[in-house]
């Protein structure tokens, strides 16, 4: 090979190491590349991967935050004249008196209470641990719209800054009252007998009655006797005694329509307990005499043992506030414009018993001033609390504004009239209506009764459940 060729192929074995030089330099950026972007790819996926647990931790820390407080929530009883301008102070005193939101582990150094326009718990800037380690937690806000709860629960996960929230709305737990529905409720047996009756004063309905006794013979029924509503009890196996000329919802047990308002088996009703701690205020007069006639009662306490005997005619205006134990008396006419209470936490025996007339009136019929101020006139819905007492009545109530309320009630004689209200006996002992007794139940429009406090708190209101940011 001469010198020209043994230089061109020098030449191009150069040209050819220089391409394959290019070529491996651009296999490695290629490489690298790709390298780098799976590294990347990795880190990335791996971040998502992250956010997403955190995500998902925080928004089942929040669903378990809401589980939490509904419980909670439904587990309270709020008083007697809970209305829109206490609502959320009184929510928070319920709240903090249950062992789950008063206990350190869950609450720290803190308590529930309003702060601002709001309940929050545990507190305003802590949160609620649902783990040993702390790294799942939530909060919860509680306000108010109307007389209902705006509920709002934000959890957090294991990165603070990655939060979820959800919010649904609670209304006041419903159906607690159904008792109310009825115009005589007794946990003991019934009995009707004579030629007393039970009548609604405008429907049939609101004569209806209702036996919670364990015994085997809920209602007895002898006589010229009626009931122009349903009757209900609770013992499915009880036994209903009758004899005479008898009905229940207007038909003779002979009648094909009678079982359709016997009612059989139900379920309890909530009875409720009493709190008469917001009449006591009003009750400012202490009547320390045995006994009397012509006597006019005006927002009196009556102590221990003083067992009063009102022989003549006797005027009641405002509160009769009663304290344990007590006889009390009314022989002779009385004229009652208020209400008739027992202190809280009764003890010993206690009896009441009224053999003369009485008319009664509801409370909001004082008239308006000092004595009877603004807050008095508006405990309305009740006639008589009277728990831990055997109530007798033998003479005619006319109208009585209120529903009334003691362990048991014995009418006899002519006893007879109307109560704007229920009749609630509260202990398994037998209620009984004999001689020329016509009851008449006419509906109360106060809602539930002054003094009268129910089970239950709120119940979360279908289709407001919301995620927050």
């Amino acid at each position: 090979m001469n010198a020209n060729g043994t230089q061109q192929l020098s030449a191009t074995l150069r040209r050819r190491r220089g391409t394959a030089v290019i070529l491996s330099m651009m296999f490695l950026i290629l490489f690298s590349t790709l390298a780098v972007g799976f590294a990347v790819a990795t880190e990335m996926s791996s971040q998502i991967a992250g956010n997403e647990r955190n995500l998902s931790l925080a928004r089942t820390s929040a669903e378990s935050g809401m589980t939490f407080i509904r419980y909670q929530l439904g587990s309270i009883t709020l008083p007697n004249g809970t209305n829109s301008s206490n609502l959320l102070q009184n929510t928070a005193t319920q709240l903090a008196s249950l062992p789950a939101l008063s206990s350190a582990a869950n609450m720290g150094s803190n308590t529930v209470q309003v702060t601002g326009s709001a309940i929050y718990i545990p507190s305003q800037t802590a949160y609620m641990s649902l783990d040993n380690s702390n790294s799942t937690k939530f909060q919860t806000v509680i306000t108010q719209s109307g007389g209902n709860l705006i509920v709002t629960t934000h959890g957090v996960g294991p990165t603070a800054t990655v939060t979820r929230g959800v919010q649904i709305q609670f209304l006041p737990a419903s159906g607690n009252s159904a008792i109310l529905n009825y115009g005589i409720a007794a946990h003991g047996p019934i009995t009707v007998s004579g030629n007393a009756t039970v009548s609604g004063a405008t429907s049939a309905a609101q004569g209806s009655v209702l036996s919670a006794t364990a015994g085997a013979s809920p209602l007895t029924m002898s006589g010229n006797v009626s009931i122009s509503g349903d009757f209900s009890d609770t013992n499915a196996s009880g036994s209903l005694n009758m004899s005479g000329n008898i009905t229940i919802g207007g038909y003779a047990p002979t009648s094909p329509n009678f079982a359709a308002h016997v009612h059989k088996g139900i379920t309890t009703p909530a009875f409720p307990t009493v709190d008469t701690s917001m009449y006591a205020p009003y009750a400012t007069n202490t009547y320390s005499s045995g006994s009397g006639s012509n006597v006019t009662v005006v927002n009196a306490t009556i102590p221990p043992n003083t067992n009063p005997s009102f022989s003549g005619n006797t005027t009641i205006q405002g509160v009769l506030y009663i304290q344990t134990p007590n006889r009390v008396t009314f022989s002779g006419n009385v004229n009652i414009t208020g209400a008739i209470v027992v202190a809280n936490n009764p003890t010993g025996s206690n009896t009441m018993a009224f053999s003369g007339n009485v008319t009664a009136s509801a409370i909001n019929n004082l008239p308006a001033n000092a004595t009877f101020p603004a807050g008095e006139r508006a405990l309305t819905g009740s006639f008589l609390l009277a728990p831990s007492f055997a109530v007798t009545m033998s003479g005619n109530f006319g109208t009585i504004g209120g529903s009334l309320v003691a362990d048991s009630f014995t009418f006899s004689g002519n006893a007879g009239g109307t109560v704007n209200g229920s009749v609630i006996a509260l202990k398994d002992v037998p209620f009984t209506e004999s001689g020329n007794s016509p009851f008449l139940i006419g509906s109360s429009t106060t809602g539930i009764p002054t003094g009268l406090v129910f089970p239950g708190g709120f119940g979360a209101s279908q289709g407001t459940y919301v995620e927050v940011p």
